[in-house]
Order: structure tokens, then C-alpha cells, then sequence
């Protein structure tokens, strides 16, 4: 497979009936092709991941920006 390539996307998708019913808190962040998991506990223990694309579907403006 020389030269065969993977191109990467994650998406964050609106929260169900369930999550919305427990008042739960988006804990992605986006900016461009890098996506943050915030922890909410611990916050100096946020991971971040690069993406070859990054697509924002949650009901929320928060945590998003471009």
C-alpha cells in the first residue's frame, strides 16, 4: 500500500433525549482541525487531537470557534 493515504474526521454531535434530560455539559472544544476533550474535574488534564477535518453539529455554540 505505498502512497495510500487516511484522511481523518470527527464530528460532535447533538446531545440525545437522555443527556439533554440529565443536563449534561459538552466537554469538546474545536478550534479548526484541532478538537479538545476538557476534563472537568481536572482541568490542566484536557487532551487535544488534530484531525484532517473537524465538523460541529452540537445543539450548542459553546466550545466552538473557527
Amino acid at each position: 500500500m505505498a502512497g495510500a493515504s487516511v484522511k481523518v474526521a470527527v464530528r460532535v454531535r447533538p446531545f440525545n433525549s437522555r443527556e439533554m434530560a440529565k443536563e449534561s455539559k459538552c466537554i469538546i472544544q474545536m478550534s479548526g482541525n484541532t478538537t479538545t476533550i476538557i476534563n472537568p474535574k481536572q482541568a490542566k488534564d484536557n487532551k487535544s487531537f488534530n484531525f484532517d477535518y473537524s465538523y460541529w453539529s452540537h445543539t450548542s455554540r459553546e466550545g466552538h470557534s473557527v
